[in-house]
């Protein structure tokens, strides 16, 4: 297999048919055709024939510069446009430099399917067919709960589609992570190990995404219900309210002494001689530290107003105390009776 697997195969098989003639174009609706001459109307047209040969020779082109993916690309619309058995044979090649032996089958099949029955290749190709079957496993999918009739999910194996579950998909020997996907299901993903005509048993679980998600919000809102929120507050004690009155109070006294300081100086300014100079300069810093002082005794006035519902003004007894319990009240009551004895007995109330 080592040969089949050397770029230069593709490079000399990529030549050799790029060397062959265009001819015997089979127009896919007539693919299937042996027998029968193709119609008027099944003959390709020029600008299709020249836009499929483009593409074929774009393709080969990559292939021989070792774009496997791109030839690929190319190739198959080549074949999309006209089915030439030559494109399938290309298409098969780059398959196995890829090491996607399911997918070169699948083309080897197709080119047997609708290459002539005299090709000279249709030996080469069962030849083929033969080794790579022979590097294929199988994995036998299952699934729970079973979809609805009718109703199938995709393989996909890493960024293609490989088959369908239930059922077999043929994947080439070694670790593979299989993921399977369905409409209405989270994907579910399984790490496989196959062995070359083998087959292994893999069943999966799939799991309703509309399920999961109603799961989800159900526990977060149990989650929140149970949850046992508790908002403590701890209180202030109160010579944080009293240190409060004190600085509103000192500020507020502050200001009005150096608002009447201010008064004070302009008033004896206002009984100098009009022709000497004034001093302003003291007024005005005397009214300008009155202002601060009223806006700071303004700021600790609302703090303290605060302060005051969230002081604690119980001398440090929990607030939440139950009251006391009242003191029993007991009650000897006495009896004689009839033998002349004396019975006493005690009357207790009150509450626990």
């Amino acid at each position: 297999m080592a040969a089949m697997r050397s770029p230069s195969r593709a490079v000399l098989t990529a030549l050799v048919l790029l060397s062959a003639s265009w001819g015997g174009l089979v127009p896919t609706s007539a693919a299937h055709a042996q027998d029968t001459a193709p119609t008027e109307e099944t003959q390709a047209t020029p600008s299709l024939e020249d836009e499929a040969r483009q593409r074929f020779l774009q393709g080969l082109a990559l292939a021989r510069a070792g774009d496997c993916r791109g030839a690929l690309s190319e190739l198959e619309a080549s074949f999309n446009l006209l089915a030439r058995p030559n494109t399938l044979f290309n298409m098969a090649q780059c398959q196995e430099q890829l090491f996607r032996y399911d997918l070169a089958v699948r083309d080897y099949e197709r080119y047997l399917e609708i290459a002539p029955a005299d090709a000279p290749d249709r030996a080469t190709v069962d030849a083929q067919l033969r080794a790579l079957r022979n590097l294929l496993g199988t994995i036998r999918v299952t699934l729970t709960p079973a979809l609805p009739e009718g109703r199938r999910a995709e393989v996909w194996l890493q960024d293609r589609i490989v088959g369908e579950a239930p059922g077999d998909v043929l994947v080439p020997g070694g670790a593979h992570s299989i993921e399977i996907r369905a409409t209405g299901f989270i994907p579910a993903r399984r790490e496989v190990q196959v062995t070359a005509r083998q087959t292994a048993e893999v069943s999966l679980e799939l799991e309703r995404a509309q399920q999961t998600i109603e799961q989800h919000i159900e526990q977060n809102i149990e989650q929140h219900v149970d949850q046992n929120i508790t908002v403590t507050r701890q209180p202030l004690p109160p010579a944080v309210f009293w240190t409060g009155v004190a600085l509103t109070a000192g500020t507020a006294i502050a200001g009005m002494g150096a608002g009447i300081n201010a008064l004070v100086t302009q008033s004896q300014q206002n009984v100098l001689d009009p022709r000497l100079p004034r001093d302003t300069g003291a007024i005005t810093d005397s009214a300008l530290i009155a202002d601060i002082m009223f806006i700071t005794s303004g700021v600790f006035l609302t703090t303290t107003l605060i302060c005051a519902f969230l002081t604690d003004w119980t001398d440090g007894a929990p607030l939440d105390t139950p009251p006391p319990p009242e003191e029993p009240i007991v009650t000897p009551t006495a009896f004689v009776l009839p033998d002349g004895t004396i019975s006493v007995s005690l009357d207790a109330r009150g509450s626990f």
